[in-house]
């Protein structure tokens, strides 16, 4: 046994205190009697004049030392160690979605916090502590203190969130903190399997293996001929059973329709939602049978709105360029010349062919092909028969990202500090995109005409998402999200300030300062609102942030469908001492009740 706070012993001072207290003379007053006959018990007690008088047996007495003695042993924070313990501790929690399972009580998360609060207590005095959180990223909320107060404060603040654990980035910081101590003991809270075999970790595994169901897709897409909307949504049972769900679809928060799907064991069921009217905003598909974690029942997705935009094409007859912008949909098409297009005003994005005006409009985003000098970036020099490639650009998601075409010559550019790459040659930098203030570009380095670009078909494909992260509105027509993703914001040129309001009615200001950044606050699942605030009016635009259930809950073709840690050895672990502060605590209020029974009854001998 050990003392995490030995001063607290100082308490049993009050033992002697509690002693004297009995020894001293009680004083008594003088009364005459005829008789001393029926007194001579008293009589004993005057015997003595001094003003001490010999310690007696007193029930009461030894009670209250040994409260005292209990009072100072629970403050002086008693302890049991299982081993001789380590004097370097990391502390991994998981914070993200499946943490907030229910089928550990009250839920995975909460008993993983009380674990890890258990640990720390029963720990040597001395230990320095390094505390991680696990979520998306993982971060280093405390590095080697020692303090156990401050270090239970840190643990019980962290809250589970709605995102997914990134396991191997835990698992790279881990290697690297364990790198500089060899002796370093890892305790890792999480709900799987341990990621690391080493006998230095040990794996605190909370998993009851309960139900749980998520919706894991929802779109839509709209009709051309009536423009009804036609949604689908994709239902997954990640447990080991089959399960019939009660499912329900919603527009703008009122019931639409309903349905009874019997999903497998570790399957998936689509259903297909249709004849919803044009007029809707928001879509959501819920599961109304109880499992859980309801976090990942309900999923939407905001419709883009039916609007118009201006794009102003300026360029000497590009066939594909025009052919391209022209398939996209909702674009108002205007096109010029070379000469006539830095006169022109009123246009959300401006589109300049194999030229570069003096000044970039100020009303609107831009993107550039094969620009000339200037003085907003760099131009290196050209690079001739040559493969471009596609850069690791969020524009490029769900396309092969070693598609490469080829050009007979393109320029190669200093990246801006501004700017992020999109393209590139192995000599250099061929496209990029960024902003100038409020205004974002694209700029690519070529001349069409002098690539095999536009005869690929993920040419389309790309220059659509390009448009569409330029056009203003707020998401670049991003309707949702999973938790835990950066959100690009598309600011309109003329905002003065750009916010967004929380699922939980928190707002977050994004800008100023402009450019403004990424938004990366999607810990929570919702509707998160975009408000930018412009001269005279205020523009709004919403967007949905789901769970990422098929991270966090992972299927098999096993017996045992979800993959959960059934290894008994790497299952949930003791702490390494056991804290016997509640023990003690329990004995003293059973020592002051009796000490009350026994004064109320009078037997004190």
């Amino acid at each position: 046994m050990m003392l995490n706070n030995p001063w607290g012993l100082a308490a049993l001072v009050a033992v002697t205190v509690i002693i004297i207290l009995y020894l001293l003379k009680q004083k008594r007053e003088d009364y005459v009697f005829s008789s001393l006959y029926l007194w001579q018990n008293a009589v004993r007690d005057m015997e003595a004049n001094a003003p001490w008088q010999k310690l007696k047996r007193n029930l009461l007495m030894f009670l209250e030392i040994f409260a005292v003695i209990l009072l100072a042993l629970l403050l002086s924070e008693p302890v049991i160690m299982a081993d001789a313990g380590d004097k370097s501790v990391i502390i991994v929690i998981d914070c993200s979605l499946s943490m907030q399972s229910t089928d550990v009580k009250p839920t995975r998360f909460e008993r993983a916090v009380s674990d890890a609060v258990e640990l720390v207590e029963a720990s040597r005095p001395g230990t320095e502590f390094t505390l991680i959180s696990s979520g998306n990223k993982p971060y280093i909320l405390l590095n080697k203190v020692s303090d156990k107060k401050k270090v239970i404060q840190e643990i019980k603040s962290i809250k589970a969130s709605d995102i997914s654990a990134d396991i191997k980035l835990t698992v790279d910081l881990v290697n690297t903190l364990t790198s500089e101590n060899s002796g370093t003991r890892v305790n890792w809270f999480s709900d799987g399997v341990s990621p690391v075999d080493d006998e230095n970790i040990n794996y605190y595994s909370y998993n009851g293996n309960g139900d749980n169901y998520a919706v894991t897709l929802l779109s839509y897409r709209k009709l051309e001929n009536n423009k009804e909307i036609t949604a689908l949504s994709r239902i997954t049972n990640f447990s080991a059973r089959d399960a019939e769900m009660n499912i329900s679809f919603y527009t703008d928060g009122m019931l639409f329709d309903a349905r009874r799907v019997t999903v497998g064991a570790g399957k998936s069921e689509s259903l297909y939602w249709t004849d919803i009217p044009e007029t809707s905003t928001l879509l959501e598909c819920r599961i109304d049978t109880p499992d859980i974690l309801e976090n990942d029942n309900i999923s939407g997705v905001v419709v883009s709105p039916e609007k118009e935009f201006k794009v102003l094409l300026a360029t000497e007859k590009n066939i594909f360029l025009d052919r391209v912008l022209s398939l996209i949909p909702n674009l108002d098409l205007y096109r010029t010349d070379k000469n006539e297009a830095s006169n022109m005003t009123g246009y959300d994005l401006y589109v300049f062919d194999g030229q570069m005006p003096e000044k970039l409009p100020e009303d609107g985003h831009a993107i550039l092909f094969n620009p000339g000098s200037n003085d907003y970036f760099t131009r290196l020099g050209d690079s001739e028969y040559t493969s471009v490639q596609l850069s690791d650009h969020k524009i490029y998601d769900g396309l092969d990202k070693n598609t490469s075409f080829s050009a007979a010559k393109t320029a190669l550019y200093r990246l801006p500090e501004w700017g992020n790459p999109v393209m590139e040659t192995d000599e250099g930098i061929a496209a990029f995109e960024g902003y100038i203030g409020k205004m974002r570009i694209f700029v690519f380095g070529f001349d069409l005409h002098e690539t095999n670009l536009p005869v690929q078909p993920f040419f389309p494909v790309i220059m659509t998402r390009v448009v569409q992260q330029l056009l203003p509105g707020g998401t670049g027509g991003i309707s949702s999200v999973y938790a835990g993703e950066n959100v690009d914001l598309t600011v309109d040129p003329e905002a003065n300030s750009i916010s967004v309001i929380t699922p939980d009615g928190n707002r977050v200001n994004v800008a100023p300062p402009f450019p403004a950044a990424a938004f990366n606050e999607t810990s929570q699942t919702g509707l998160y609102t975009v408000e930018q605030q412009l001269e005279s009016k205020t523009e709004k635009q919403l967007f949905y942030v789901n769970a990422p259930s098929e991270k966090e809950f992972t299927v098999s073709a096993n017996e045992n469908t979800v993959i959960q840690d059934t290894n008994e050895n790497a299952g949930r672990k003791a702490p390494q001492g056991r804290s016997l502060k509640y023990l003690l605590l329990w004995m003293l209020l059973a020592i002051l009740v009796v000490e009350w029974w026994v004064y109320t009854n009078g037997n004190t001998v």
